[in-house]
């Protein structure tokens, strides 16, 4: 797991509003990352040990389709031998400055860099990505599942397949009810991965960071609401599973 590249008192949750996977409703690129808002300068830092793999800009070097895409970019080589990868990759871009060299050793919560607004940014904030191959942009996985939650938080992981396993888009509906019993208190409405990053992963919806306890998830198809519950767990991932018919 990575821990976050933002601390307090910056902003260290991620921005609901464009996630991964997301095209907000088809006004914008799949995102392959996801956003901390934060002011110019605010730290940055390594989300695990490791090696600089890259450092510098990306009209030099690209790493997506489009060169000056990232603007001040870093990229962070972690060994994973713990996990399905050997080695994956953590990106942050749109840096207001960088403050570390290719080839150098980092460690977990190091300084790396300051947030900023280089490259095709709106606004300040820090683009954070995670990878399995440095140089391949189709190669994302969702940093919401690598991510630790904050304590008492956990992670749900949705997979909505047809009758053949393959993905479908959904609009599921998470509701957050403290008490089962009760009604709940906040609700979140995901929106599945573009069908470009489906990637060969497990699932097609995160929601990250959830506080612990009971969860509604519903939604519509052919006119039919599906309901389902499930617990989320401190520290750990739920994984829900829907076959549509």
């Amino acid at each position: 797991m990575f821990q976050r590249p933002i601390l307090a008192p910056g902003t260290d949750t991620i921005d609901r509003s464009y996630p991964y996977g997301s095209t907000e409703g088809g006004l914008r690129e799949p995102h392959h990352g996801v956003e901390f808002y934060n002011a110019s300068g605010t730290p940055v830092l390594a989300a695990a040990d490791g090696r600089v793999y890259y450092s510098g800009d990306d009209t030099i070097r690209k790493f997506s389709p489009w060169s000056g895409f990232y603007g001040n970019i870093i990229i962070l080589e972690h060994p994973m031998s713990d996990t399905p990868f050997d080695t994956l990759y953590t990106l942050y871009a749109h840096l207001s400055k960088v403050d570390v060299s290719s080839g150098q050793t980092v460690t977990a919560g190091e300084k790396i860099g300051e947030v900023g607004l280089t490259g095709t940014a709106s606004g300040s904030h820090l683009h954070f990505e995670v990878r399995v191959d440095a140089n391949d942009y189709e190669s994302t996985l969702n940093p919401e599942l690598w991510l630790l939650p904050h304590p008492g938080n956990g992670v749900l992981s949705m997979r909505f397949v047809d009758e053949n396993g393959q993905f479908v888009r959904a609009q599921p509906n998470v509701q957050f009810y403290p008490d089962p019993n009760g009604t709940f208190i906040q609700a979140w409405q995901p929106e599945t991965y573009d069908p470009g990053l489906y990637n060969g992963n497990w699932e097609n919806a995160v929601l990250g960071d959830l506080p612990a306890g009971s969860y509604r998830i519903t939604y519509l198809w052919s006119g039919v609401l599906v309901e389902r519950w499930v617990k989320i767990q401190p520290g750990n991932l739920t994984r829900a599973m829907f076959v549509v018919k």
